[in-house]
């Protein structure tokens, strides 16, 4: 089957570099990224770990009832 297909400017650097590292044909560099690529197209993720963040409760390092302390900490007493 012939087409015609716009590449990106990235995207055709990065097969040329391919091509030429691997000493092919631009056509067969094509089809073995498409096939690569859709081989892998339906695969679900592999699953991930959830991300969890650590309770702050008790481990305040000033107190944050007092703003001005809690900026002047954070900002430094400089701030304006």
């Amino acid at each position: 089957m012939r087409t015609t297909v716009t590449l990106e400017p990235d995207v055709a650097a990065r097969i040329e570099q391919r091509r030429r590292d691997g000493e092919r044909s631009f056509k067969e560099e094509i089809n073995s990224l498409l096939r690569v690529g859709l081989e892998h197209i339906d695969e679900e993720p592999a699953p991930r770990e959830p991300f969890r963040t650590e309770p702050m409760i008790g481990r305040l390092l000033i107190d944050i009832d007092d703003v001005e302390a809690a900026l002047d900490y954070a900002e430094g007493p400089w701030r304006t």
